[in-house]
């Protein structure tokens, strides 16, 4: 009897303390700004193929052979365009602890560069002999990411005593959705094939209807959509203007591994919180 007294008043004496806890709830909205990177390559161009197109007798057999050319991480290093996002958050401040939702929803970035930019008889029939001039020609390839986030992050914030301003540090797991497409864009300067065929009327028949045959403009090469585990760290501060509204300033750094790739993004957030 004595043990279940005892054990009702220390219940007793503890229940304030857990009662006095301060919980707030809050929403957020936000726009960040964040510049990604990848240890992915470029899509690059193998001229080797090239050479069979004097064997091939249709565009279908063209467009095979172009196809081999063009290779997944086959180019330099990528290099991503700055890109926007636009975040909403919800979460429960307990004490100095924050446990929030995100989801961000970010732009696309792109990356562009020339994987050919020269002489394409030279890379298509090189070793005949006899051939006057050249048709210049530039390939293009062009890599977009849609990127966005759903995220559970913990922050804690550190209170500071006659101030406005609440540093915070942190964390969040989730999963991201990134949509990759790939596309390259071939262009021959039109006027100077026309003058290599009537230079070369025996040759450049052969090689000037090959060239007709290669598709023109763009086209896509890869286009996929991946569901890939993700995580972020972060730290930033909060301007408290009154009990309710607040301006959270951040950087995060968000990662995930993508197609057997590291994928990483710096981001600056800007946004408002909003406490209940």
């Amino acid at each position: 009897m004595k043990s279940k007294v005892a054990l009702f008043m220390a219940a007793f004496m503890f229940a304030p303390s857990a009662f006095a806890m301060e919980i707030t709830p809050y929403v957020g909205l936000g726009v960040v700004i964040d510049k990604a990177g990848t240890s992915a390559k470029r899509v690059g161009l193998d001229t080797k193929p090239l050479t069979g197109l004097m064997g091939a007798t249709d565009a279908a057999g063209v467009a095979e052979i172009m196809n081999q050319a063009f290779v997944r991480n086959g180019g330099d290093d990528m290099d991503f365009d700055m890109a926007f996002a636009g975040e909403i958050t919800a979460g429960v401040k307990i004490d100095n602890v924050r446990a929030e939702l995100e989801v961000a929803l970010r732009s696309a970035s792109e990356d562009d560069y020339d994987v050919f930019d020269g002489d394409l008889v030279s890379s298509i029939a090189g070793g005949m002999p006899g051939l006057q001039g050249g048709v210049p020609a530039e390939i293009e390839t062009s890599t977009k990411v849609r990127h966005n986030s759903y995220l559970a992050n913990v922050w804690y914030d550190f209170e500071l005593a006659n101030s406005n301003w609440t540093p915070y540090i942190g964390a969040g797991v989730g999963f991201g959705v990134y949509r990759q497409k790939a596309t390259v864009d071939i262009e021959i300067d039109q006027l100077a094939l026309k003058q290599f065929i009537d230079d070369n009327p025996m040759a450049g028949a052969v090689v000037g209807n090959t060239l007709k045959n290669i598709p023109l403009g763009e086209r896509t090469v890869a286009d996929d959509t991946l569901y890939r585990f993700e995580w972020q760290v972060g730290l930033g501060a909060a301007y408290n203007f009154n009990e309710n509204w607040a301006l959270d300033i951040g950087y995060r750094f968000n990662s995930s591994n993508v197609a057997d790739e590291f994928v990483y993004a710096h981001e600056i957030k800007v946004g408002a919180r909003y406490s209940f």
